[in-house]
């Protein structure tokens, strides 16, 4: 029915590729490390043979430089002598097998007067025999050659770039040079020794790794000394060569080996082939590098992964249609279960569960759809329940909210002594923060609370508050007293430690004057008729409904005619953004001090709000706010 799309077949492909990809991993982890293995070794080899190569160039460095060293003291002492300095240099080349050429290069006109002076003993390339000549004339001006002034220059000991001496030893040859000076410090010429590049050639050639490995030399500005091409040998520089490479580790390697670094390194040659070398420095400044194919090194690995790769797919496909005969063999009850889930699915959920009697997943499967059907007949009817239940109290809270909405006076009195404007909007449906106000003669009583907690509970207690204000504000009492009275009231039977804080003033409109308790609120804003806004600081006293008969004090305050005072609860100040900045009460003042004179309380509150609104940036509002605008008189 499913063909293709069938589970069997889905999950053999699955057993195959999960199979395949651990095969595959374990195959290129077993062969990435032989292949480390393999390349370490071969370059642990590489570079013992570097070093024993390195060691023996060094050594025959080292001989030409303490041969000429030993040689340059006779040379000071019998510099005017010119039979001694034809027998230094001969001295010099019969005494070290590894020296086939030996000068002393006056300065012109230093012996004698002589423009050119540079006695020289060389073996002779053709004749294998010793001579010696005095070299320096017009056609071989010695003191502009590269061996001469580089050392006069420098004032010390240099080994020369590699060259052809073309009217001296006739050879390809290398040559150390050191400066001579006379007693007083001043250099006079200098005394050198050759050797010869093809016994480096040679050296190079006995350094082999294996079949096509091959070692080169190089001098300090990457010609080469040394290569197994001899065509190469003065006519080319490794950087040559590099640049003809298709990658860019050759140039890499052989800038680091110029600059006399020591190590390895990978490259493509000029033939393609992926390759290693290891190189490292002399002291004279020349470097040696060591180079191999990868193709030889690892010939037999790469067979055998091939061998792992073909048993690998051969084993795959005989697991993929074992897998899948007998995964379609155990999977045939799922097919029923299926029909079953579609017909509960189209809301019968009292259909008809095949019975399996394999005590397996497909026992545990079944179970689970039969607790499955029962559990969705139960949900069904506790959800009805439920909903009903949740209309029936959002409805009830709905009524809640406008039995305490209708609980806060609405009207605001029109009169010309003073303007009178407040809001409360709770961050639940209902809420805890109130204001009040009562108007008796000249005298006005007003207050703003904020009950502790938020919902039902302060709703209730918000309801309790108000009722005792105003009764009690009503009756004409200093305002201490009526904060006093309320506290009590609100004291007894306050089992669950409620408590309230609130501002409560009473304004004397013919006077001014402004008698007022804090009973544990946040401090009001005094806006001055000349626009100067502070916050009023009182006397913080307790919050109400905590300690029976608590000594709340009162105070007073002379109000100027145009002065306004904002009441407000700190679900203002605390009003948040979403990266929890909060309103706070410098806004606050700053809002205050740029309300305009002739603004009404009730665009006061308005407004205020909508700064607030406008600063949260639509988060959720965390706490009731209720705001109170009171304009006394007329600027």
């Amino acid at each position: 029915m499913y063909g293709r799309r069938s589970i069997s077949n889905r999950l053999s492909r699955y057993v195959v590729l999960l199979c395949a990809g651990l095969l595959l991993v374990i195959t290129l982890l077993v062969g990435a490390f032989s292949r480390t293995l393999i390349e370490r070794g071969t370059i642990s080899l590489a570079s013992r043979e570097l070093e024993v190569v390195t060691s023996d160039v060094e050594r025959v460095v080292a001989e030409v430089e303490r041969a000429v060293d030993n040689v340059d003291w006779f040379v000071q002492q019998h510099r005017s002598e010119e039979p001694l300095m034809y027998q230094a240099t001969r001295e010099l080349v019969e005494a070290n097998p590894n020296i086939i050429g030996s000068a002393v290069a006056f300065a012109p006109g230093y012996f004698h007067g002589r423009h050119w002076f540079a006695p020289y003993t060389y073996i002779d390339a053709h004749t294998n025999r010793i001579q010696s000549i005095q070299m320096g004339n017009e056609s071989y001006d010695y003191p502009n050659l590269d061996w001469y002034r580089i050392p006069m220059t420098q004032g010390r000991a240099v080994w020369s770039e590699p060259y052809f001496d073309e009217g001296g030893g006739n050879r390809r040859m290398a040559t150390y040079s050191a400066p001579m000076r006379d007693e007083s410090g001043r250099m006079f010429g200098v005394i050198t020794s050759d050797i010869s590049l093809e016994w480096l050639s040679q050296r190079m050639a006995e350094s082999t790794l294996f079949n096509g490995s091959y070692a080169v030399m190089i001098s300090e500005r990457g010609m080469y000394i040394a290569h197994p091409d001899s065509s190469k040998i003065l006519n080319q520089s490794i950087f040559d060569v590099a640049s003809a490479m298709p990658d860019t580790m050759g140039l890499v390697i052989a800038q680091k080996m110029v600059t006399g670094m020591k190590g390895t390194g990978r490259f493509v040659d000029v033939n393609g082939l992926d390759s290693f070398a290891v190189y490292g420095p002399l002291s004279n400044g020349w470097s040696v590098m060591l180079v191999s194919s990868y193709l030889d090194t690892f010939f037999n690995l790469y067979v055998f992964n091939l061998i792992m790769i073909v048993l690998l797919i051969i084993g795959l496909i005989a697991m993929y249609f074992g897998c899948r005969r007998l995964i379609r063999r155990k999977t045939m009850p799922i097919v029923e279960f299926s029909n079953a889930a579609m017909t509960m699915a189209k809301g019968n959920f009292n259909a008809h569960i095949p019975e399996v009697k394999t005590r397996d997943e497909l026992m545990t499967l079944r179970n689970s759809i039969e607790y499955m059907q029962r559990s969705l007949n139960e949900y069904i009817t506790e959800l009805k329940a439920t909903t009903a239940a949740n209309e029936r109290f959002e409805s009830e809270l709905n009524i809640a909210r406008g039995i305490q909405n209708a609980m806060l006076p609405q009207d605001f009195p029109e009169d010309g002594r003073f303007g009178l404007h407040a809001m409360v909007q709770p961050a639940k449906e209902v809420g805890g923060d109130l204001y009040d106000f009562v108007l008796a003669g000249d005298e006005l009583f007003f207050l703003v609370g904020d009950v502790s907690g938020k919902g039902v509970p302060a709703a209730i207690y918000m309801a309790i508050v108000r009722a005792a204000f105003h009764f009690i504000g009503s009756l004409g009492m200093p305002i201490q007293d009526v904060v006093r009275q309320v506290n009590n009231c609100l004291n007894d039977g306050n089992k669950n430690c409620l408590f309230v804080t609130f501002f409560a003033a009473c304004l004397h409109l013919s006077t001014g004057e402004l008698e007022f308790c804090n009973a544990g609120h946040n401090p009001i804003v005094q806006v001055k008729p000349d626009g100067s806004a502070s916050f009023l600081r009182a006397k913080p006293n307790l919050a109400a409904g905590l300690f029976r008969d608590f000594p709340y004090e009162g105070e007073k305050l002379h109000l100027e005619p145009g002065s306004r005072l904002i009441l407000y609860s700190d679900g203002v100040t605390e009003a948040e953004r979403a990266d929890t900045t909060q309103f706070g009460e410098d806004r606050l003042l700053e809002w205050a001090g740029h309300l305009l004179p002739g603004v009404s309380a009730s665009a006061a509150t308005l407004d205020l709000y909508s700064r607030v609104k406008s600063f949260t940036q639509g988060s959720e509002q965390n706490d009731d706010i209720t705001i109170l605008s009171l304009q006394y008189g007329k600027q």
